[in-house]
């Protein structure tokens, strides 16, 4: 089968989030025995074809002078003559921002069949930062599609609130493998990992809480990850007091991951707005609890061993952080056993497997109505 992905991001780019990962991780599977190019807009530093583990890379787009989203508006504006332009059998698209859905039903070829992959959700959040109806066009744009792939129960039950005649396999992310082999042990201190974007991450949050915990019992805090906004950091810093009383770590690579999660005693985890929340599955599976909002879809992701506090409350996130460092070892060690027994479930072969089958099927079910 000739698959046709259509991917907003990619591992290579120094902003980048959890959606790329799943593209290559899936590919460099399902390439063994199928051809699989994929789509992404240009970004600092890429070249216009990559192969990797047996995928294609083509970019798309351009960067017009210091206009920091022109990478993903000349992609968008290049995509109907590409989808077009290369031959495929399947058509996969991942949404994007600004309204999750791009629409491509409306220029898609209608001799193959296409399914949308939920990996990105925010369009209110959008709306919400720019004042544009940005919603509007998820909105309408949902009820275009036939068929989705989407990570979590929630998300499936929010896409059959648009579009409730419409397919939707729901279809987890998986995490790398060497995480279940990091060694248990109890750490110190507290580790938030992933972009770090204030709002949507809820890094403000996490820096408030942080800040109640009295000095005295206030273990270290390490912030790893990129760093999407770094003088609103510095603002967050200053308004709680915390400069210099904060490792900020930045990108980190696979390896210094591990040593993180390894010597980290839980990690914290109070982002306002995911899809699945991939760092939270990572913990897991190398044994570390974490502490998160009672609410999907990290409450579907976390291990029953993480600590669940009500959404948004601030005091009672600080609590469980102050809970998380000061108990003893042993439970802390039954904890994350725990939590890297319920990752399991978050396989990168088994995902890859399911998402293959459902490929075959839709297609098959294409061919059988194209038939009839």
């Amino acid at each position: 089968m000739r698959i046709l992905h259509l991917d907003p991001d990619d591992v290579d780019n120094p902003v980048s989030g959890g959606g790329p990962i799943r593209t290559l991780q899936l590919y460099r599977r399902i390439a063994k025995h199928h051809e699989v190019t994929v789509l992404t807009p240009t970004f600092a530093g890429s070249t216009p074809e990559v192969i990797r583990d047996g995928i294609r890379y083509l970019r798309l787009g351009h960067k017009i002078r210091n206009h920091g989203s022109s990478h993903h508006i000349t992609y968008l504006f290049k995509l109907p003559q590409a989808v077009r332009r290369f031959e495929h059998d399947l058509l996969v698209e991942d949404f994007m921002p600004p309204c999750g859905a791009t629409h491509v039903p409306l220029f898609r070829r209608r001799t193959v069949p296409h399914i949308a992959s939920v990996q990105w959700f925010s369009a209110w959040d959008y709306t919400r930062k720019l004042k544009l109806p940005f919603h509007w066009g998820q909105q309408v744009g949902l009820k275009l599609y036939r068929n989705f792939i989407v990570l979590t129960p929630s998300m499936e039950a929010t896409i059959r609130r648009w579009n409730d005649q419409a397919r939707t396999d729901v279809i987890p992310n998986g995490v790398d493998d060497d995480l279940f082999d990091v060694p248990l042990q109890a750490g110190q201190g507290i580790l938030f990992m992933g972009r770090v974007e204030i709002g949507t991450k809820g890094i403000d949050l996490l820096l408030e809480a942080y800040a109640r915990i009295p000095t005295e019992q206030r273990p270290r805090l390490t912030i790893a990850g990129n760093l999407q906004e770094p003088e609103l950091l510095h603002a967050c810093l200053q308004r709680w007091g915390l400069e210099g009383k904060v490792q900020i770590f930045g990108r980190y690579s696979p390896e210094q991951r591990r040593e993180l999660l390894r010597t980290h005693r839980c990690l914290a985890m109070p982002s306002r707005i995911e899809t699945f929340g991939m760092t939270v599955a990572e913990a897991n599976a190398a044994g570390k609890p974490a502490v998160v909002w009672d609410q999907a879809p990290m409450n579907e992701v976390s291990s029953t061993a993480c600590w669940r506090v009500a959404p948004y409350d601030v005091e009672g996130y600080s609590q469980a952080l102050i809970q998380a460092c000061a108990a003893p070892d042993h439970e802390l060690l039954l904890r994350g056993a725990l939590a890297r027994e319920q990752a399991r479930r978050f396989n990168w072969d088994t995902v890859a497997a399911l998402q293959m089958a459902v490929y075959e099927d839709v297609r098959d079910r294409w061919l059988q109505a194209r038939a009839r």
